[in-house]
């Protein structure tokens, strides 16, 4: 097989396109793309002998656009890179002009040519005949398996791009249906995702009945649905909110997740860290295999090898055992030089790998940001001299008055500012646009020393860092139990809870606060005032199907309360309790009781189906069907009497009060 090549130009842009056209003329014309950046992720899944990515219409070199059609180019192909050659103060260009010189001067297949030099010579691809590698084979015995042995043993499927991992899986669920298999469903991110997954099970079905058998279903809609299968394919599982796979895994018994390891589209290693958790509790026996052998490629892959390096696609945190020992008193923090950081190539892989492993969708543009954007600044923690926590942070607020009067009023809408923006058109707060905020866009500590106050510590060091020239700094990012309560334990209050779910995170979006100044205290005060009146409404409308662990953890961070019972009030839940009273005539007593239990710590004392019980009958409102099945009661019989047992725990407060 023969080895890819590269010839980067870097000059104006009509010498390079004649120079690349001039390149190219022995080259087969039906199997060459010529693009711009923005086209290029539109490409995934297919094949050229050679691909002209032209980055002059854009200000810069897109690392999303160029990891996405480095895959789609074949073995003994070519990639052209036309660059301006105009001098960038980009941090991120140095670097990456600096690596491709690095590699020009290794490889006889990377090219770096300016206007003046002779063009080079670049051979024509020799087509083989693609087989199945090793590899291959033992990822398609491997998804029999999982349909053919024991249920409940999924299996974890991963690669580096070009490993013919999409085509396993088409081979497999052909060979599924010739084994008379009904139904096969393939869910991915979007359908353009499973092309190839559909064209290699074509390859092998002949029938179009049979063909049809293999379904693809978007993986929201697939949660939604009461589709049945003898098994399910996730592609590309790593650009999946992490709540969907978890139902997706409990929904069905027979379940293949296959991802992309280094990916320009996110990474794997991320998602593998974090859902292996999930796997080991929900379903022990489950399996894994690595695909490692290159089917499109060479082993040894000049351009592979180059992207990995340009885009970090391969950056790890520091290895195990050289930070093990690390803790809060032997942690320096420091502000991080971006300069010195494109120069200390270990600092560099050691920041990026623990943004990788911390976030999914976690890019090589990503990259660009930290090092390039003059509103971001980067923090850390070092232990012995290597990276063990990082937070990436970017400068909002201080907007006019008259900007932010017209954001208030839902007229204008800014790039970025995320912090005062939803404080002024979502929150309601007239004064906050003025302020200076940071928001803190990445955080990240070390896997194997986490759960040692890293984290808090960073945060605080931050805090104390800046307060001279901020009044808020927070956050917003998908909820999860873990993430409040670290925030919560780092001295942040809740502000605003997201309508919607995510697209990202597949979770509502939490806002959390900490004030610095006595303006940002104000500020504070008064969003999370107008949040905490609000919430009891919110329940039951927007957040009806709000996960009752969340709304337990939201409800206990805000100040406690006696509940307002009239004697009326007080008598309602006694004969509700204890004798036969309705519910339906109690609910308002026990809705206004409920309200104020639900914020002390008394309430957790109350076993976990009680807990959810009580917010999704009382305060959510859901039906009593929805209740049942959600909670595994027979019926409104039993709910009813699992209520007053609950009731019952209270009563004696509430009759004390009575006399």
């Amino acid at each position: 097989m023969q080895q890819r090549q590269c010839v980067i130009f870097q000059g104006e842009q009509d010498w390079s396109l004649a120079s690349a056209k001039t390149l190219l003329a022995e080259f087969d014309h039906e199997n060459q793309l010529s693009i711009s950046q923005m086209q290029a992720q539109n490409q995934l899944g297919k094949e050229f002998d050679a691909v002209v990515l032209n980055t002059h219409q854009q200000s810069q070199l897109n690392p999303d656009s160029l990891g996405a059609i480095i895959g789609t180019v074949t073995a003994g192909g070519v990639l052209i890179l036309l660059l301006s050659d105009s001098v960038s103060n980009s941090l991120w260009m140095q670097r990456f002009n600096q690596i491709a010189a690095d590699f020009s001067s290794q490889y006889k297949s990377f090219i770096v040519v300016k206007k003046g030099d002779d063009l080079p010579k670049i051979s024509s691809p020799k087509y083989h005949e693609q087989s199945q590698t090793k590899d291959q084979q033992l990822a398609i015995q491997a998804i029999l398996k999982v349909v053919q042995g024991h249920r409940r043993r999924p299996l974890v499927l991963s690669s580096d791009r070009g490993r013919g991992k999409s085509a396993a899986l088409g081979m497999a669920a052909a060979e599924l249906i010739k084994q008379g298999k009904q139904r096969i469903i393939i869910t991915a991110p979007s359908l353009a995702t499973v092309e190839t997954v559909f064209k290699h099970a074509a390859g092998i079905l002949s029938d179009p009945n049979d063909l049809a058998k293999i379904t693809f279903i978007a993986p929201d809609a697939l949660i939604e649905s009461d589709e049945k299968a003898d098994c399910v394919l996730v592609d590309e599982a790593a650009a999946i909110p992490a709540s969907i796979l978890e139902q997706l895994l409990q929904k069905y018994s027979r379940i293949v997740f296959a991802t992309t390891l280094h990916g320009y589209e996110g990474t794997g290693r991320g998602f593998a860290v974090r859902f292996q958790k999930t796997l080991d509790s929900k379903t022990p026996n489950w399996n894994r295999l690595r695909m490692e052998t290159p089917i499109r490629w060479q082993q040894d892959d000049s351009l592979e090898a180059f992207s990995f390096q340009a885009l970090l696609l391969d950056s790890v945190p520091a290895q195990d055992d050289l930070i093990s020992n690390a803790n809060t008193d032997l942690c320096i923090f420091e502000q991080v030089d971006r300069k010195q950081l494109i120069n200390d190539e270990q600092s560099l892989r050691e920041l990026f790998g623990l943004m990788v492993l911390a976030h999914y969708r976690t890019r090589p543009s990503d990259l660009q940001m930290m090092l390039d954007r003059d509103d971001i600044t980067v923090y850390a923690l070092r232990y012995q001299g290597h990276i063990v926590a990082s937070a990436w942070s970017v400068k909002e607020g201080e907007l006019d008055d008259d900007l932010a009067t017209n954001i208030h009023a839902g007229k204008r809408r800014l790039k970025g500012h995320l912090l005062p923006q939803s404080l002024l058109a979502h929150a309601g707060i007239t004064t906050a646009g003025s302020l200076c905020y940071q928001r803190v866009i990445r955080i990240a500590v070390h896997p194997t020393i986490q759960q040692r106050g890293l984290g808090e510590k960073l945060l605080q060091q931050m805090i104390e860092q800046s307060e001279k020239q901020n009044d808020i700094i927070g956050a917003s990012f998908g909820i999860s139990m873990d993430l409040l309560c670290f925030w919560t334990n780092s001295g942040f209050a809740i502000a605003r809870l997201g309508l919607h779910k995510d697209d990202v995170s597949g979770s509502h979006s939490v806002m959390m606060l900490r004030s610095i100044s006595d303006q940002g205290r104000q500020v504070l005060n008064d969003v999370t005032q107008r949040f905490q009146q609000q919430w009891s409404a919110l329940l039951q409308t927007h957040f009806k199907q709000l996960a009752p662990e969340i709304v337990i953890a939201i409800s206990q961070t805000f100040p406690q309360r006696q509940a307002q019972l009239s004697t009326w009030d007080k008598q309602d839940i006694q004969a509700f309790a204890t004798a036969q009273r309705a519910y339906e005539v109690s609910e308002i007593p026990l809705k206004v009781l409920m309200e104020s239990k639900v914020r002390q710590a008394e309430f957790l004392k109350l076993t976990k189906p009680q807990q959810h019980l009580c917010v999704m009958l009382i305060l959510q409102l859901l039906s009593w069907h929805e209740v049942a099945k959600q909670l595994g009661y027979t019926g409104k019989k039993q709910i009813i009497s699992d209520l007053r047992e609950v009731c019952n725990l209270y009563l004696s407060e509430i009759l004390l009060e009575l006399e």
